[in-house]
């Protein structure tokens, strides 16, 4: 029958620009932005689109570490920029100090591995961006569930958008590319992704060990 394939994506600079290393900027983009002028990044939708065309079957689940509060905010932009629909899964607001704002890692990383016992035969396509830890968490993922990975999307920030994190907190700000056996596609915008990505995907399509 056909391949079960499934795609996790983060939402922060993967396809919302809201220059999330950045607190402040990230917190306005969010709350306050209009939904109609919140920023796509370029071209992610497109490349969305043409992995839903591939996978017609493909379910989209949406990664945020932004509050619940802010969910009608990202399906509005979803919904209005033409990004397949899915299930949006943000951070839980813990009233408990130690937990009010867990690591983006953490909670991203438990959604990824539920949804990998939710549904044990399904291989996923990983997309994420540079700036928030996005490619060690996706290549942990990887190598926690050998062969369940099928391909690994980073979106690599602009030098503006990746000065946010740096100059606040004196760290770097992009994340180095995954270590991983996974094949790992990269660039600064869905239609760079797509160019490499799309021929990988249309190759292992054709190949009936995607189907095992």
């Amino acid at each position: 029958s056909g391949t079960k394939v499934g795609v996790i994506s983060d939402v922060d600079d993967t396809i919302m620009v809201t220059q999330a290393p950045s607190l402040m900027k990230a917190a306005y983009n969010l709350l306050l932005l209009d939904p109609k002028k919140k920023m796509p990044v370029a071209g992610m939708n497109l490349l969305f689109n043409r992995i839903a065309d591939m996978f017609p079957d493909a379910p989209f689940f949406y990664l945020s570490t932004s509050p619940w509060n802010v969910e009608g905010s990202i399906r509005h932009f979803i919904s209005y920029h033409g990004f397949p629909e899915g299930p949006l899964l943000l951070r839980d607001l813990d009233p408990r100090p130690k937990t009010f704002i867990p690591s983006g890692v953490q909670h991203k990383l438990e959604y990824a591995e539920q949804l990998m016992a939710d549904f044990p035969d399904m291989k996923f396509i990983l997309i994420g961006d540079d700036g928030q830890k996005d490619p060690t968490t996706y290549a942990t993922i990887a190598r926690r569930y050998p062969g369940r990975v099928l391909a690994i999307g980073i979106r690599q920030l602009s030098p503006r958008e990746a000065t946010g994190l740096s100059s606040m907190m004196g760290m770097t700000s992009t994340q180095p590319m995954p270590v991983t056996d996974v094949p790992v596609f990269t660039g600064t915008t869905g239609s760079n992704i797509m160019k490499t990505m799309l021929p990988y995907l249309k190759q292992k399509l054709g190949r009936t060990d995607l189907a095992e």
